[in-house]
Formats: structure tokens, sequence, C-alpha cells
């Protein structure tokens, strides 16, 4: 084989990332046969075995970790000439985007943009994972094409969009035993016990640091937990308190037993935004889905892109 082609960049990339046969074909919507052909020639192709078989899935070889670079960055480089001038049709277009979102983005945002997209491009396919410290290579490289949420620290070449402004409110449960309707005081919010949540995206490194540091305000914690999945059943059977974003505590409240309740002293607001890297400011598919992006969750004052 003297030549490698688009689909072979494709398999061979989503087999490191999956580290899978069989889940590459399903991300791919290819027969497992038909990417296992294709890794057949691109072993033959380079005389390396490139992934083995181990307990942990289809693990790179030494050679398959120095060639993922290249091929990343040549499969870009065909994707944007092959899209160049290319117009999108989004009620045609069976196009996969990936988004990298936070747990409260997939409960706030994915919900109504699902609905939106059932009606105006019902073929469009969506593939979510979370916002961690990989983001940022991962749309610098392509893999990811859209974050969303709060992503502090991203370097030059990047562009953000402001969708709304969030703030944080306390969640309780709905039968508190202390903490009743209305506003609660500085000495009930340091008396009481909190349940924390350690996530990346959200902006809670910014509420410890604003809480404990700048603010000197002890908290109790209780529980501490790694996402959002397991806040509301937390909360419904302790007496904890929790700081959530208010957008969620709205959604989550209106069918489960809690109460939001005003916090007793002052946090700034933050900015919710999407992201993208400028290598793919261009493409008419992502332009498509940011715009639609900011017109279903876009502040009536939001800022424009910044960056561009």
């Amino acid at each position: 084989m003297d030549n490698l082609d688009l689909r072979q960049l494709r398999i061979f990339l989503e087999i490191y990332k999956t580290q899978s046969i069989s889940q590459a074909a399903a991300s791919l919507d290819l027969g497992q046969p038909a990417v296992s052909m294709a890794l057949a020639k691109l072993r033959e192709h380079y005389g390396d075995p490139l992934f083995s078989r181990t307990s942990g899935g289809m693990l790179p070889t030494p050679l398959a970790e120095q060639i993922v670079g290249p091929m990343r960055l040549a499969l870009s480089t065909l994707t944007s000439t092959l899209q160049h001038r290319v117009s999108f049709d989004p009620a045609r277009s069976d196009r996969l985007f990936r988004l990298c979102i936070t747990d409260i983005g997939q409960r706030v945002i994915i919900p109504r943009l699902l609905a939106h997209l059932k009606q105006a491009a019902p073929a469009i396919r969506m593939e979510l994972s979370y916002v961690s410290e990989r983001t940022s290579k991962d749309l610098e490289s392509g893999q990811i094409d859209l974050a969303l949420g709060y992503i502090s620290g991203l370097d030059a070449g990047f562009y953000q969009q402001a969708l709304f402004t969030e703030r944080f409110i306390c969640m309780v449960s709905r039968d508190h035993p202390r903490i009743r309707r209305g506003r609660m005081s500085l000495r009930d919010f340091e008396r009481e016990r909190h349940l924390v949540i350690s996530t990346q995206g959200t902006g809670h490194h910014m509420i410890d640091r604003k809480i404990e540091e700048e603010l000197g305000i002890q908290r109790k914690v209780g529980l501490r937990i790694p996402n959002y999945l397991g806040v509301v059943s937390s909360i419904i059977d302790s007496d904890y308190l929790a700081l959530v974003p208010e957008r969620f505590g709205r959604i989550v409240s209106h069918h489960n037993p809690v109460r939001l309740v005003e916090l007793p002293f002052r946090l700034e607001p933050y900015r919710v935004m999407q992201h993208w890297h400028g290598r793919y400011a261009n493409d008419p598919g992502l332009r498509w889905l940011r715009q639609i992006i900011a017109r279903l969750f876009g502040d009536a004052d939001g800022a424009g892109p910044y960056g561009e």
C-alpha cells in the first residue's frame, strides 16, 4: 500500500481514541470487518501491529504513539481542504458533532438543543464528553468541535462567545429542619454541613477561593462528590447545603423535593461560554452549530465572539 486514504486515517485515530475496534466501527458508522480490514492494511504498510490487544483494550504500540500526531494533522488538513467552499445543509446533513460539556450543561443545554435539532436537522448526530484538562488540546486537534461551560486559561488561537451569565445559589432539602424559606443568615451557612461538588468547567474552584480565602467563611464539608449526578439525591436524603448554578437548581427543583435559598453573601456571577479553536472558525457546519447555540441560549445583552 503506497498511499493512505482519508478513511484509513479516521479509522486509525478512532481506534487510538476508543482503544476498541468495535467501538471505532460504531463511532464511524462502519462495519467491524471494514475497520479490521483497514487496520490490517495499515499494519502491512507500517510493518508494525500498531495496536495490541490487552486487558485494558487495544493499546497503541510505540510506533503508533509516534505517528498519531502527524495523523491528526494530516486528517485536519485533508478535511479542511475537502470542506473548502462546501455549503452545509442542516436539514440534509447527518454530520457527527463532538461537544465537550459539563454535567450541568447536559441537563440545562442539551435537552433544548436536541429539541431544536429534531425539527431543524433531524439527521445530525451528537457525541458528548466531559470538560477536562485535555479539552484545549482536543479543540486544537479537532477531536472536539465545541466546548460549552466555564473554561479558563485557553491560549491564543481559541475563540469564545458568551452565552449567558450564571450565579450560584444554595440548594437544600424541602424538609430541612433549620433552613426555612427566605434568606439564610451567615451563621446558618457556617453552622450547617455542606455538600461540595468538585468538577471542572463550572467555576467551582472560584467559589472555594472566594469563600474560604477572600471572604474568610468557614464551611463544614460533610460530603464531597465529583459531579452533579448525585447532588439531588444526596440533598434529599440529608441536611446538607449545596451551592449550585441557578439554572440547574431551578430545573431540578420543579421535579424534586428541594428548595433554593439565597446566599447570605455576594458571589460574583460568571459567564458561560462556547469555545472553539480558530483553525475551525470558518467550517460551515460548525458556524451553523455555534449560531444555533447562541440563538437558543444567548442573553439578550450577550457579547459577540471574543478574539475574532
